[in-house]
């Protein structure tokens, strides 16, 4: 294997680029070489794209997995004594409090240094909701 800095010809990005031979079934190789020929890009870009798409997704933390529960297990009392407020969710358990999101990020940051805090706002649901609004097209002489 050589390692080198390439300029990479689809992009134009330099980065680090480790050389490898690697056989691969014909038909394999005609159809990356179909794909690129339609993308108009090299054969190599569309096999490394193809390699890079099979990673496996990353493993869920379970320290965030937990918290979340905890914040939508503990949602109906969050409401009554901290509506409106952010909340900061450690160990299952609300561990601080503010009106000020910033604030209470920075507490946190350093009462709990490297170690996964929950926070969120306290709503009417545990869920956050957004309203996206879409523009309506009209045509000439509609009002």
């Amino acid at each position: 294997m050589n390692s080198s800095l390439i300029l990479h010809p689809s992009d134009g990005v330099k980065r680090m680029s480790v050389e490898v031979t690697l056989a691969i079934p014909e038909e394999v190789y005609r159809r990356a070489k179909r794909i690129a020929r339609a993308r108009r890009r090299a054969v190599a870009d569309v096999q490394v794209e193809a390699i890079a798409l099979t990673e496996p997704a990353a493993e869920a933390d379970p320290a965030i997995e937990r918290e979340e529960a905890a914040f939508r297990r503990l949602h109906p009392d969050l409401r009554r004594d901290y509506p409106g407020q952010f909340v900061a969710i450690h160990d299952e358990s609300v561990v601080d409090h503010d009106d000020d999101q910033v604030a209470l990020f920075l507490r946190v940051r350093e009462r709990f240094p490297g170690q996964f805090v929950w926070v969120a706002p306290v709503q009417e649901s545990p869920e956050e909701m957004y309203r996206i609004y879409s523009p309506k097209l009209l045509r000439d002489g509609e009002a």
